[in-house]
Protein backbone atom coordinates (compact mmCIF):
# COMPACT_ATOMS: atom_id res chain seq x y z
CA UNK A 1 0.00 0.00 0.00
CA UNK A 2 1.70 3.58 -0.93
CA UNK A 3 1.76 5.96 2.12
CA UNK A 4 1.55 9.13 1.52
CA UNK A 5 3.24 12.02 3.43
CA UNK A 6 1.47 13.58 6.98
CA UNK A 7 -0.11 17.26 6.46
CA UNK A 8 2.88 18.13 9.67
CA UNK A 9 5.77 16.62 7.10
CA UNK A 10 4.75 18.41 4.28
CA UNK A 11 4.54 21.49 6.69
CA UNK A 12 8.12 20.60 7.99
CA UNK A 13 9.56 20.33 4.81
CA UNK A 14 8.35 23.34 3.79
CA UNK A 15 9.30 25.65 6.88
CA UNK A 16 12.83 23.92 6.60
CA UNK A 17 13.18 24.34 2.93
CA UNK A 18 11.63 27.84 2.79
CA UNK A 19 14.69 29.02 4.76
CA UNK A 20 17.48 27.73 2.91
CA UNK A 21 15.54 28.62 -0.67
CA UNK A 22 13.53 31.60 -0.40
CA UNK A 23 9.51 31.37 -0.64
CA UNK A 24 9.22 32.48 -3.99
CA UNK A 25 11.73 29.90 -5.56
CA UNK A 26 10.63 27.00 -2.76
CA UNK A 27 6.63 27.92 -4.51
CA UNK A 28 8.07 27.16 -7.49
CA UNK A 29 10.11 23.93 -6.68
CA UNK A 30 6.58 22.61 -5.36
CA UNK A 31 4.94 23.78 -8.23
CA UNK A 32 7.44 21.44 -10.18
CA UNK A 33 7.49 18.45 -8.14
CA UNK A 34 3.50 18.24 -8.04
CA UNK A 35 3.17 18.80 -4.49
CA UNK A 36 0.01 20.77 -3.96
CA UNK A 37 -0.14 24.32 -2.96
CA UNK A 38 -2.09 25.60 -0.16
CA UNK A 39 -4.90 27.85 -1.52
CA UNK A 40 -4.16 31.73 -0.24
CA UNK A 41 -6.79 32.35 2.50
CA UNK A 42 -9.73 34.82 2.05
CA UNK A 43 -9.97 37.39 4.22
CA UNK A 44 -12.85 37.21 6.73
CA UNK A 45 -13.75 40.97 6.27
CA UNK A 46 -14.97 43.07 3.57
CA UNK A 47 -16.52 46.37 2.96
CA UNK A 48 -19.34 47.31 0.40
CA UNK A 49 -18.96 50.82 -0.94
CA UNK A 50 -21.74 52.73 -2.63
CA UNK A 51 -21.17 56.14 -4.16
CA UNK A 52 -23.09 58.89 -5.11
CA UNK A 53 -22.19 61.47 -7.13
CA UNK A 54 -23.75 65.37 -7.19
CA UNK A 55 -26.53 66.69 -9.14
CA UNK A 56 -26.67 69.95 -11.71
CA UNK A 57 -27.61 73.10 -10.81
CA UNK A 58 -31.24 74.10 -11.91
CA UNK A 59 -29.55 77.79 -13.06
CA UNK A 60 -27.70 75.85 -15.88
CA UNK A 61 -30.59 73.07 -16.75
CA UNK A 62 -33.10 75.02 -16.59
CA UNK A 63 -35.26 75.39 -19.62
CA UNK A 64 -33.55 72.45 -21.59
CA UNK A 65 -35.16 70.09 -23.73
CA UNK A 66 -33.26 67.40 -22.05
CA UNK A 67 -33.25 69.17 -18.63
CA UNK A 68 -31.08 67.13 -15.94
CA UNK A 69 -31.83 66.32 -12.03
CA UNK A 70 -34.88 68.02 -11.65
CA UNK A 71 -35.07 66.46 -8.43
CA UNK A 72 -31.87 67.07 -6.19
CA UNK A 73 -32.13 63.67 -5.01
CA UNK A 74 -31.87 61.56 -7.82
CA UNK A 75 -28.26 59.91 -6.88
CA UNK A 76 -29.63 60.03 -3.18
CA UNK A 77 -32.42 58.46 -3.07
CA UNK A 78 -31.27 55.34 -5.75
CA UNK A 79 -28.03 54.60 -3.27
CA UNK A 80 -30.43 54.03 -0.23
CA UNK A 81 -32.40 51.81 -2.59
CA UNK A 82 -28.97 50.52 -3.07
CA UNK A 83 -27.95 50.19 0.20
CA UNK A 84 -31.17 49.02 1.78
CA UNK A 85 -30.45 45.55 -0.41
CA UNK A 86 -27.08 45.20 0.68
CA UNK A 87 -28.16 45.43 4.32
CA UNK A 88 -30.54 42.78 3.31
CA UNK A 89 -27.51 40.47 1.84
CA UNK A 90 -25.26 41.38 4.54
CA UNK A 91 -27.32 40.26 7.34
CA UNK A 92 -26.45 36.76 9.06
CA UNK A 93 -22.87 37.50 7.53
CA UNK A 94 -19.63 38.30 9.60
CA UNK A 95 -17.18 40.92 8.76
CA UNK A 96 -19.48 43.12 6.40
CA UNK A 97 -18.76 46.86 6.74
CA UNK A 98 -21.10 49.09 4.70
CA UNK A 99 -19.76 52.55 3.92
CA UNK A 100 -21.62 55.57 1.73
CA UNK A 101 -19.34 58.01 0.24
CA UNK A 102 -21.07 61.52 -1.53
CA UNK A 103 -19.29 63.84 -2.88
CA UNK A 104 -20.61 67.43 -0.81
CA UNK A 105 -19.69 70.10 -3.16
CA UNK A 106 -22.27 69.74 -5.12
CA UNK A 107 -24.89 68.85 -2.64
CA UNK A 108 -23.74 72.00 -0.71
CA UNK A 109 -23.89 74.22 -4.18
CA UNK A 110 -27.78 72.52 -4.95
CA UNK A 111 -28.89 73.49 -0.81
CA UNK A 112 -28.17 77.15 -1.58
CA UNK A 113 -29.33 77.56 -4.91
CA UNK A 114 -32.36 75.91 -3.38
CA UNK A 115 -32.45 76.88 0.07
CA UNK A 116 -32.75 73.88 1.84
CA UNK A 117 -30.07 71.89 4.23
CA UNK A 118 -29.29 69.36 1.63
CA UNK A 119 -26.49 67.82 3.43
CA UNK A 120 -28.71 67.48 6.86
CA UNK A 121 -31.35 66.14 4.31
CA UNK A 122 -28.40 62.96 3.24
CA UNK A 123 -26.94 62.67 7.06
CA UNK A 124 -30.51 62.22 8.13
CA UNK A 125 -30.91 59.57 5.49
CA UNK A 126 -27.49 57.91 6.40
CA UNK A 127 -28.39 57.73 10.38
CA UNK A 128 -31.73 56.05 9.57
CA UNK A 129 -30.37 53.18 7.65
CA UNK A 130 -27.33 53.52 10.57
CA UNK A 131 -24.50 53.32 8.10
CA UNK A 132 -21.11 55.10 7.86
CA UNK A 133 -21.86 57.71 5.85
CA UNK A 134 -18.44 59.87 4.33
CA UNK A 135 -18.11 63.11 2.48
CA UNK A 136 -15.84 63.42 -0.03
CA UNK A 137 -14.70 66.69 -1.68
CA UNK A 138 -12.40 65.46 -4.13
CA UNK A 139 -11.34 62.34 -6.62
CA UNK A 140 -7.74 62.12 -4.49
CA UNK A 141 -9.69 62.13 -0.99
CA UNK A 142 -12.18 59.18 -2.98
CA UNK A 143 -8.83 57.50 -4.40
CA UNK A 144 -7.37 57.84 -0.82
CA UNK A 145 -10.50 56.48 0.98
CA UNK A 146 -10.35 53.36 -1.22
CA UNK A 147 -6.74 52.60 -1.27
CA UNK A 148 -6.48 53.52 2.66
CA UNK A 149 -9.96 54.12 4.12
CA UNK A 150 -9.31 50.39 5.78
CA UNK A 151 -6.22 47.93 5.49
CA UNK A 152 -7.07 46.81 1.77
CA UNK A 153 -5.13 43.36 3.35
CA UNK A 154 -7.27 42.75 6.12
CA UNK A 155 -10.95 44.80 4.87
CA UNK A 156 -10.32 44.68 0.70
CA UNK A 157 -13.38 46.54 -1.06
CA UNK A 158 -16.30 43.41 -1.85
CA UNK A 159 -18.53 45.41 -3.52
CA UNK A 160 -19.05 49.14 -5.06
CA UNK A 161 -21.55 50.90 -6.77
CA UNK A 162 -21.67 54.21 -8.42
CA UNK A 163 -24.55 56.45 -8.31
CA UNK A 164 -24.16 59.60 -10.98
CA UNK A 165 -23.53 61.44 -14.00
CA UNK A 166 -21.19 59.65 -16.43
CA UNK A 167 -19.51 59.39 -20.05
CA UNK A 168 -17.54 57.17 -21.89
CA UNK A 169 -14.25 57.78 -19.88
CA UNK A 170 -15.26 58.83 -16.59
CA UNK A 171 -17.68 58.92 -13.90
CA UNK A 172 -18.42 62.54 -13.40
CA UNK A 173 -19.39 63.56 -9.39
CA UNK A 174 -20.58 67.06 -10.34
CA UNK A 175 -22.64 67.99 -13.70
CA UNK A 176 -23.17 71.87 -14.62
CA UNK A 177 -22.38 72.55 -10.71
CA UNK A 178 -19.78 75.38 -11.63
CA UNK A 179 -19.54 75.02 -15.54
CA UNK A 180 -22.61 74.24 -17.95
CA UNK A 181 -22.55 70.89 -19.67
CA UNK A 182 -19.01 70.14 -17.77
CA UNK A 183 -17.96 68.77 -14.86
CA UNK A 184 -15.41 69.96 -12.31
CA UNK A 185 -14.84 66.27 -9.76
CA UNK A 186 -14.44 63.19 -11.73
CA UNK A 187 -12.53 60.11 -12.10
CA UNK A 188 -11.12 59.40 -15.46
CA UNK A 189 -10.61 56.02 -16.76
CA UNK A 190 -6.82 57.20 -16.73
CA UNK A 191 -6.98 57.89 -12.96
CA UNK A 192 -7.87 54.33 -12.53
CA UNK A 193 -3.90 53.62 -11.83
CA UNK A 194 -4.12 55.95 -8.69
CA UNK A 195 -6.30 53.09 -7.37
CA UNK A 196 -4.07 50.41 -6.05
CA UNK A 197 -5.61 46.63 -7.20
CA UNK A 198 -4.84 45.03 -3.71
CA UNK A 199 -7.78 47.45 -2.65
CA UNK A 200 -10.14 44.84 -4.18
CA UNK A 201 -11.17 41.71 -3.59
CA UNK A 202 -10.25 38.89 -6.28
CA UNK A 203 -14.25 38.28 -6.42
CA UNK A 204 -15.96 41.78 -6.01
CA UNK A 205 -18.99 43.19 -7.28
CA UNK A 206 -18.90 46.26 -9.34
CA UNK A 207 -21.13 48.15 -11.44
CA UNK A 208 -21.58 51.60 -12.40
CA UNK A 209 -25.28 52.87 -12.64
CA UNK A 210 -24.54 56.32 -14.77
CA UNK A 211 -24.67 56.43 -18.35
CA UNK A 212 -22.46 55.30 -20.82
CA UNK A 213 -20.25 53.69 -18.91
CA UNK A 214 -20.26 50.38 -20.55
CA UNK A 215 -19.30 51.78 -23.52
CA UNK A 216 -15.20 52.45 -22.41
CA UNK A 217 -14.72 53.16 -19.02
CA UNK A 218 -15.49 49.40 -18.04
CA UNK A 219 -13.04 48.52 -20.70
CA UNK A 220 -10.15 50.10 -18.87
CA UNK A 221 -11.92 49.16 -15.67
CA UNK A 222 -11.42 45.35 -16.44
CA UNK A 223 -7.83 45.70 -17.90
CA UNK A 224 -6.42 47.84 -14.61
CA UNK A 225 -8.63 45.47 -12.10
CA UNK A 226 -8.96 42.49 -13.66
CA UNK A 227 -12.49 42.61 -12.36
CA UNK A 228 -15.32 43.41 -14.42
CA UNK A 229 -17.41 46.92 -13.81
CA UNK A 230 -21.21 46.28 -15.22
CA UNK A 231 -22.06 49.20 -16.99
CA UNK A 232 -24.67 50.60 -19.40
CA UNK A 233 -24.19 51.46 -23.16
CA UNK A 234 -26.79 53.99 -23.94
CA UNK A 235 -28.08 55.98 -20.73
CA UNK A 236 -29.85 55.19 -17.38
CA UNK A 237 -32.97 56.60 -16.00
CA UNK A 238 -33.40 57.58 -12.55
CA UNK A 239 -36.65 58.58 -12.76
CA UNK A 240 -38.08 55.96 -10.70
CA UNK A 241 -37.96 56.42 -6.54
CA UNK A 242 -35.86 53.32 -6.57
CA UNK A 243 -32.77 51.88 -8.80
CA UNK A 244 -32.75 53.66 -11.79
CA UNK A 245 -33.55 51.46 -15.00
CA UNK A 246 -31.94 51.82 -18.92
CA UNK A 247 -33.46 53.97 -21.43
CA UNK A 248 -34.53 52.74 -24.50
CA UNK A 249 -31.87 50.82 -26.67
CA UNK A 250 -29.88 50.59 -24.14
CA UNK A 251 -27.99 47.67 -22.48
CA UNK A 252 -25.85 46.33 -19.67
CA UNK A 253 -22.53 45.18 -20.43
CA UNK A 254 -19.66 44.60 -18.34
Amino acid sequence: MVEFPSVDSFYSFRSRWSGWLGPALLSALLLLSGIPQLPAQEPTQQEWIVISGGPALRFFEHGKTDSHDKYWGNFIRAAVARLEQLQLQAQGRSGITITWLVYRPAYASRGQEEKLDILRNIVDQANELKLALLWFDSTEQLVNYMNAGHDRKVMPIGSLDYFGHANRACLMFDYSTYFDNMSKGYLHEKDLRQIERKAFLRRATVKSWGCHTGEDFSLWWKRRFGLPMVGAVGRTDYATASLPYLSKGAKWTQ
